[in-house]
């Protein structure tokens, strides 16, 4: 079995976020994301956190929006999932 990384498990949340959306442009978004993701340096992924945040505050704000809802829900589970496993 592998291990998780933090690579993969900020790439798998952000899929989680994507999952919900169909606009091409947020897909386009979430996309450079997971780019900029995997091409950071392990000692400073837990930055790529803030990058996913203010990504999602800024674009998925409708409180009427279920979808906005989720995506907030899967950040913050998966936030508290990567600081328990990771930090």
């Amino acid at each position: 079995m592998n291990k998780q990384t933090k690579t993969n498990y900020l790439i798998e949340t952000v899929d989680e976020i994507a999952k919900h959306f169909k606009k091409e442009s947020t897909i386009r978004d979430l996309d450079s994301i997971k780019d900029t993701i995997v091409h950071t340096a392990p000692e400073i992924l837990n930055k790529r956190w803030m990058d996913i945040y203010l990504y999602c505050s800024r674009n998925f704000n409708n409180i009427e929006n279920m979808n906005h809802f989720k995506a907030l829900h899967i950040y913050n589970e998966r936030y508290k999932g990567y600081k328990k496993t990771f930090v």
